[in-house]
């Protein structure tokens, strides 16, 4: 039975030419985080959200809305299959409060919490929901998509926003004399041993047309399932609006001046960027993301894996981003989804 845990590292670019954007970009909520009771399919149970709200704006809503396949905020949202919010209570919050379920706009892949308009405070908020009955496709990655509002009912441009995924499972049993192990930790750096996490964003800059932009995040993942594991990358290459940064199919050098991006999980050397990888574990790069300067990014691709149990490795995941002269001007960035399977 396919068991997986996934986190999401969000990207940013930024690409300033003779004129700033118009509209400032919501600000990315921090610490984020969903624990499900149960994540077997169709179960009803309870789901806990627990994040940070950066801006202190006036706050008169919060829409977390859950969605089939993909947590970007400019794309349709697909409601899951089985899922049912209606029935749902919110048994208890803390941190930011005195909010209540709009049951007028919430729908049955969406809360809205609305209350009288207040200054956000900075501090860990938590949100318990009841009776929630949870998707009905196992091992379906499911994205809730979480915003704050000025609004009282969740309508209107968003204040701070960010996402969190879990996947519900059919129900499955494991042996009380080998205990399943898998742990996945994802951030900008990482302890080879998941033991800290430290930042979930990363600004590559001013992109240049004469000079490559780089940056670098870390992985690490170990398990005891007999198989092994293998490590995937899910997400977009770079947008602003409709505007692209083509993601490079294939290993390709860095060509300052050609519109490129891509990733490995190297050391290199033009650009200088990334870390060999770390730890004492079996796993290793895939052939493609394992030539130094060499990168690429296709939506799916298998980043590293062992073929037996592990025991840590820290992987040191390269950003490569190149830009030609006339590239459209825009915040450019992409959210890239880092997903362990294991086959207990």
């Amino acid at each position: 039975m396919l068991k997986w845990l996934s986190l999401c590292l969000a990207v940013l670019v930024c690409l300033i030419l003779m004129r700033p954007p118009q509209n400032a970009a919501a600000a990315i909520i921090e610490q984020r985080s969903i624990t499900v009771t149960s994540n077997v399919i169709s179960a009803v149970t309870t789901h806990k959200f627990q994040f940070l709200l950066p801006s202190p704006d006036n706050v008169g809503s919060l829409t977390l809305e859950y969605c089939d396949g993909n947590p970007l905020f400019d794309f349709p949202c697909v409601p899951p299959a089985g899922l049912d919010l209606s029935p749902a209570v919110l048994s208890s919050q803390a941190g930011n409060t005195g909010f209540t379920i709009d049951s007028a706009d919430s729908t049955s892949n969406q809360f809205v919490l609305t209350r009288t308009a207040a200054p956000a405070i900075p501090v860990l908020n938590t949100y318990v929901f009841d009776n929630i009955k949870n998707p009905s496709t196992p091992g379906n990655t499911v994205y809730i998509r979480i915003a704050s509002h000025a609004s009282a009912d969740g309508s209107g441009a968003n204040i701070d926003k960010g996402g969190v995924a879990f996947a519900p499972q059919s129900e499955f049993d494991v042996n009380a004399f080998v205990p399943p192990f898998l742990q996945l930790c994802v951030g900008v750096s990482v302890a080879p041993d998941c033991s800290s996490i430290v930042g979930d964003s990363i600004d590559l800059g001013i992109l240049s047309s004469t000079t490559a932009n780089k940056g670098q995040s870390q992985y690490a993942v170990a398990t005891n399932d007999l198989t092994g594991y293998n490590v995937f990358a899910t997400g977009t290459t770079m947008t602003s609006g409709n505007n692209i940064i083509p993601a490079l199919a294939l290993p390709t050098a860095s060509l300052p001046g050609t519109g490129q991006f891509g990733i490995n999980l190297r050391a290199n050397l033009i650009p200088v960027v990334g870390q060999d990888p770390v730890g004492l574990g079996t796993g290793v790069p895939s052939a493609n993301y394992g030539i130094p300067n060499r990168f690429l990014y296709n939506d799916g691709d298998n980043l590293s894996s062992s073929p037996l149990p592990s025991n840590y490795n820290r992987m040191t995941v390269s950003y490569l981003v190149n830009v030609p002269k006339g590239q459209s001007p825009g915040i450019y960035s992409t959210t890239i989804t880092y997903i362990a399977v294991v086959q207990f």
